[in-house]
């Protein structure tokens, strides 16, 4: 083989490489920028996902508050409650009953624990 056929198939095989190296820095140029489209796609999700959830989280905590209120409401209002402010009053047993509609064997367990107990 003559040195110009050998520096012609060396020339070409040059060629061939850095044809393939730069179609290889192509693709990965693309498969970079649609990953990153991919990757964006996908962040998206997640903060409409962690949107949802925080949304959630403060009706939850909405709905919470509201049943704590009611609680402390119904307790402020409960018959027993008012039984009990009766008889440190000094109401009998029979008439804090008809009062507050519980039973006279409620009023009676409610005087014997807070008849001499003015401090709960």
């Amino acid at each position: 083989m003559s040195a110009f056929a050998l520096l012609t198939s060396n020339v070409i095989l040059l060629a061939v490489i850095v044809a393939q190296g730069w179609y290889l820095h192509k693709r990965l140029r693309r498969l970079e920028r649609d990953g990153d489209k991919v990757t964006a796609l996908y962040i998206e999700q997640l903060q409409h996902q962690i949107s949802n959830q925080q949304r959630d989280l403060l009706r939850l905590a909405e709905r919470f508050e509201r049943q704590q209120g009611k609680a402390q409401d119904d307790a402020v209002v409960s018959p027993y409650n008012q039984a009990i402010e009766m008889i440190r009053q000094g109401l009998g047993a029979a008439e804090v009953a008809s009062r507050c509609g519980i039973s006279r064997s409620e009023a009676e367990l409610i005087l014997s624990l807070y008849r001499n107990n003015s401090t709960s």
